[in-house]
């Protein structure tokens, strides 16, 4: 195993302002308490690399999600959990945390605006429910927004470009995709949708919307915008308590069903 230069990783990302704020205290935890496998650990492994034009572009997306927030760097490494979430030995835990701050950033591209990201709990006086994790508006239709991210498949971790399913079963990342967000929807007695219900109240929002981040690699690879709109309509009729449903896949791509629309 490769001996880790925790000064000199950090020196490396010392260079990256806004990065080094948020992925500093990751680094060190990883450094000081990983023993073996840090090459799974994306943020370790391309510092190491000293992959330059991957560094430079997280710095720029992290960079355009807080001007949009308009928060300073020590308040956008607390909000998205930065400085403690990500002081963990699970590899895939970055890029929960990072599928927030990036989400701001593809909402301002579709046309919504001042979004603001929420705290995790509504506090009514000594009583406190859960929360949606963003408020945005669409023209003059306000929306309560939460993100679910679907984590890349495992057991084993796919190469980039390889495929995982059954391949005798037609559409089968079609039905990977939509059992995948169901789980998602479903899980903890539906949490989400009580989110987006207290949200919806207490900001007096007009409509909810879930946003599906999926890292998995074969519906990512196979599916088209036509196949993400008539798995997310599937979705909006078993969930009619929402209003928007959204997905954006490994690659970044991003569809809303249905498109939002001001008043």
């Amino acid at each position: 195993m490769t001996h880790l230069d925790q000064s000199g990783l950090l020196n490396r990302l010392a260079d990256y302002p806004l990065s080094a704020h948020c992925f500093a205290n990751h680094v060190r935890w990883i450094t000081s308490n990983v023993r073996g496998g840090w090459e799974n650990y994306d943020v370790v492994r391309v510092l190491n690399e000293g992959d330059l034009e991957r560094l430079s572009l997280i710095e720029s997306r992290l960079s355009e999600s807080r001007n949009i927030l308009d928060l300073s760097e020590q308040e956008f490494a607390r909000v998205f959990g930065f400085n403690d979430d990500l002081l963990s030995d699970d590899p895939e835990k970055v890029h929960d945390i990072l599928a927030e701050p990036l989400l701001v950033v593809d909402l301002a591209h579709q046309g919504f605006s001042s979004i603001g990201k929420l705290p995790p709990f509504i506090r009514t006086g000594s009583e406190k429910v859960c929360n949606a994790d963003f408020l945005a508006s669409f023209g003059k239709t306000r929306f309560a927004i939460e993100l679910k991210t679907i984590r890349m498949e495992n057991k084993p971790k796919p190469e980039p470009g390889r495929l995982l399913g059954n391949a005798t079963k037609p559409d089968w990342w079609g039905d990977m995709f939509r059992r995948n967000a169901i789980t998602k929807i479903e899980d903890k007695n539906r949490r989400v949708l009580d989110q987006l219900a207290n949200a919806r109240l207490h900001y007096q929002c007009d409509k909810t919307m879930i946003v599906l981040y999926t890292r998995r690699l074969g519906p990512s690879t196979l599916m088209t915008t036509q196949d993400y709109v008539e798995q997310l309509k599937d979705l909006l009729h078993l969930y009619p308590e929402v209003d928007h449903i959204g997905c954006k896949d490994y690659f970044g791509q991003v569809t809303l069903v249905p498109q939002p629309a001001s008043l």
